[in-house]
């Protein structure tokens, strides 16, 4: 190689050392922006969850209000009538008995004995005494108490737009099959959803079977959870969480929510729905859940619904 080879070489090397160190500084600039992206929509989760729970709170004392407003005016018209009756029975003069006519003292008598089975009635509200319990939702305690973070934080890389070719055919380099029928397992297995957790295992939704399984990163079963009936569709919720939902014409209609931990699968959480459920999708907080015909939100976390949305489609 002569000299002037040589400079073209270094002139190249350089080049693409100037050009790999302009994507390594769009890199860190792409890092830290979607760090603070994602710190962002964490502080946004949490605002989101605190709107919640404010809603939970402002109805819960709405309750305690009108609850107390009615006890207390009961007990008040209560009194009310106590006093009434005191007033009338002090209205009757028993000392001069002798001057009474028959007859009046006939209807005294009997306004008496009204006025006894009165003053009965007072004695026994007086008796019962009312008071106020609350009463905590201890499923939503539950619910965040085995919630161990807001949602799942992963990193992916993003390709360079340096070498994204839009016209490459994506195409299938390797295929493998594995055997995740048991000796339990009475039909064919027919896989209708696949997930995996942070480790590396995966949970797959056996529909003929109605159960889900886990498997280790060699395919191998680990454990089975039985369902009710057909799981339909899964989704992450984060690292080590999924949701399924389960349907069957004319039976249940549920979302289970299940929990990957020491090499077995939990189901933490069951949501029975009015609707028929097949797909599923959660986004941050927000919940999909396709019925066929229409598309309902729900907020996840608590497993209820957020004033669900409902979106019929033209089919």
């Amino acid at each position: 190689m002569d000299v002037a080879q040589m400079s073209t070489s270094i002139e190249q090397l350089l080049k693409r050392l100037e050009d790999m160190l302009k994507i390594g500084e769009q890199h860190i600039n792409s890092l830290q922006t979607s760090y603070e992206t994602a710190l962002k929509e964490i502080h946004n989760e949490r605002q989101r969850i605190d709107d919640n729970l404010d809603r939970l709170q402002e109805n819960t004392i709405r309750n305690l209000e009108q609850l107390h407003s009615r006890l207390k005016t009961s007990l008040e018209n209560e009194s009310k009538r106590c006093i009434e009756c005191v007033s009338k029975l002090r209205s009757y003069d028993t000392k001069d008995t002798h001057s009474t006519s028959l007859e009046r003292s006939f209807v005294a008598y009997q306004k008496c004995l009204d006025h006894s089975a009165s003053v009965d009635s007072f004695h026994q509200n007086v008796l019962s005494n009312i008071d106020i319990v609350f009463e905590r939702n201890k499923d939503l305690e539950q619910i965040l108490a085995s919630c161990t973070e807001l949602g799942s934080i992963a990193s992916y890389a993003a390709v360079s737009h340096y070498r994204i070719d839009p016209n490459e055919v994506v195409s299938v380099i390797d295929k493998s099959q594995y055997k995740v029928r048991t000796p339990t397992d009475k039909e064919n297995c027919y896989i209708t959803g696949i997930c995996g957790s942070s480790n590396g295992e995966f949970v797959i939704a056996d529909f003929n079977n109605k159960c889900v399984k886990l498997l280790d990163q060699g395919y191998t079963l680990l454990a089975q959870l039985q369902l009710p009936t057909f799981p339909l569709s899964l989704c992450n919720i984060s690292t080590n969480e999924m949701a399924v939902t389960v349907g069957d014409v004319g039976s249940a209609n549920e979302i289970h929510f299940l929990r990957v931990d020491k090499r077995s699968i939990v189901n933490f959480k069951t949501l029975q729905l009015n609707h028929s459920c097949y797909g599923i999708s959660i986004h941050q907080s927000d919940m999909f859940v396709t019925s066929g015909v229409a598309v309902y939100q729900y907020w996840w976390m608590v497993g209820c619904s957020r004033s669900c949305i409902e979106i019929h489609l033209n089919i």
